[in-house]
């Protein structure tokens, strides 16, 4: 880890000592990533703030030349995640998003059965999202249950279940149906 940024230094530095502390070796340490830019040369930046400030930082690190793994959601829109995409292009470098739950252990059981043709041609699927997250979860951080910041429950939470829908079947989907329930 080359170096850590975070506009709040406390937790900057808790990074960087808690990766100091597992690998013997503190990365530098900033409040503000364009200088982090100008000053590191890592191999791949990744970008884990609030969903609504993704698309731009991201799209500073792929102008900067670097490889980019942002965390889900992309952007919080359509036109900054396809101008993402043709940023990354256009300068030669990898953009990727990170979707953890393709690697919980049920999920790689699941994809292994797929890639084995267990279940035949998938031509179908459906997603529910049944879980609720209470205001203890929003109070974590301000952010959350914002438009601005977090984008709504699709691109917060559903967005897992879309992920896992739309890698399980092999790719975009011809069609999409949605309803909702009170």
């Amino acid at each position: 880890l080359a170096a850590v940024c975070d506009p709040v230094a406390e937790r900057a530095e808790k990074k960087a000592a808690d990766c100091l502390a597992a690998t013997g070796e503190k990365p530098k340490v900033y409040a503000d990533y364009h200088k982090m830019l100008e000053e590191v040369d890592p191999d791949c930046c990744a970008v884990a703030t609030e969903s609504g400030y993704h698309a731009r930082i991201a799209l500073d690190c792929i102008r900067a030349g670097k490889h980019t793994l942002v965390e889900k959601p992309m952007a919080l829109s359509t036109a900054d995640a396809e101008r993402m995409i043709r940023e990354a292009k256009a300068r030669g470098v990898t953009l990727g998003v990170c979707h953890q739950n393709r690697f919980n252990a049920p999920v790689r059981q699941l994809r292994r059965a797929l890639d084995d043709g267990r279940f035949g041609r998938l031509v179908s699927g459906s997603v529910r999202v049944l879980w609720n997250r209470g205001m203890p979860y929003y109070q974590q951080a301000p952010w959350r249950g914002t438009w601005a910041q977090d984008g709504g429950t699709l691109m917060n939470q559903c967005i897992h279940g879309i992920d896992l829908l739309q890698w399980s079947l092999g790719g975009e989907p011809d069609t999409v149906m949605a309803m909702t329930g009170n």
